[in-house]
């Protein structure tokens, strides 16, 4: 969670009605408005993402049921005529085994980054029956106070259970759906991987539409993971996931946007981790890399998906 300035009533109770009347009403509208407001708890922003973790769950359990992955492995076999090294049979195993879960995180994204997170959606409407406690404590301590102008309302949260709509999303049209729709006039691509070895990349927006595009201006070193996901794969069968944080965070804050104008493109550099990469058994491999751009963040901006690919050699 990226913690901005809002008066936690728990810590800070109001000082007066007018103060108590401003925390009921802005913490009764956390749900509709989807946003943090002026009044909040940290407690209400960790139901969102716990709802958001079940999800991804609740995901992950069907897909791999349903994909069949335990027994497409079960079933994968390497003859010891054809590799004698144990060794290397291990490797080529690993290496199915890998691209498998590579899959089943691809199709468990794809779908909980395309269940709704919107005002009245299932996550907020979480956040927002935690969030009463701290009204009902306002409403107490009104009562206490003999403020009598304070609201005694607390919002009815909405449908929570269940976390997800499996399958596959069929309670109407979500955010991500209804872009995915529409051909998106935004084009990512990777521009520099001189400093891959290094730890990063640099990647581009460009704006190939008729009309401004808004994007969260909110990528850097610790939030890029949940922005992007990047996989380097070599023509041998190699693969490995260069950074997987990918998900929903809950700002307390407004966010900053950039917008592009028609033909206007933003670069910006994210890390990818190389720990898992044994850089000298790839080195002089011809490697293709992939980043994926998702985004569920924001209002009035780009939310959906992009892809981008490059061609590089391990030096």
């Amino acid at each position: 969670m990226y913690e901005g300035i809002y008066v936690n009533p728990y810590v800070d109770p109001p000082l007066n009605e007018e103060e108590a009347t401003e925390a009921v009403n802005e913490m009764n509208g956390y749900q509709s408005r989807a946003e943090v407001g002026t009044w909040h708890t940290p407690q209400a922003s960790l139901a969102h993402e716990e709802h958001h973790r079940r999800q991804w769950e609740d995901a992950y359990k069907f897909y791999w049921k349903d994909s069949k992955i335990q027994e497409m492995l079960e079933n994968q076999t390497i003859s010891c005529d054809k590799e004698p090294n144990m060794d290397e049979a291990v490797k080529f195993m690993q290496a199915l085994a890998n691209e498998m879960a590579l899959d089943l995180w691809k199709e468990t994204s794809d779908y909980v980054l395309a269940l709704p997170d919107d005002a009245n959606d299932r996550p907020y409407c979480a956040g927002q029956e935690v969030l009463n406690e701290a009204t009902a404590y306002v409403i107490r301590l009104a009562d206490a106070m003999g403020w009598s102008n304070v609201p005694r309302f607390i919002t009815k949260p909405g449908t929570i259970e269940p976390p997800c709509f499996m399958p596959p999303v069929s309670e109407g049209k979500t955010r991500s759906m209804a872009v995915a729709e529409e051909p998106f006039s935004l084009k990512l691509s990777i521009v520099d991987t001189a400093n891959f070895m290094k730890g990063e990349i640099t990647v581009s927006f460009r704006n190939e539409g008729n009309d401004p595009v808004r994007i969260p201006d909110e990528i850097n070193d610790e939030t890029s993971d949940f922005f992007f996901v990047t996989v380097l794969r070599t023509q041998q069968g190699k693969m490995r996931v260069l950074n997987r944080e990918i998900g929903t965070m809950t700002f307390q804050r407004p966010l900053n946007y950039r917008e592009l104008a028609p033909g206007q493109e933003y670069s910006v550099t994210i890390p990818v981790c190389l720990d898992e990469v044994d850089l000298e058994g790839w080195k002089q491999c011809s490697c293709e890399l992939e980043t994926r751009y998702y985004n569920q963040q924001g209002k009035d901006c780009f939310l959906g998906g992009l892809r981008a690919t490059a061609r590089l050699t391990l030096q």
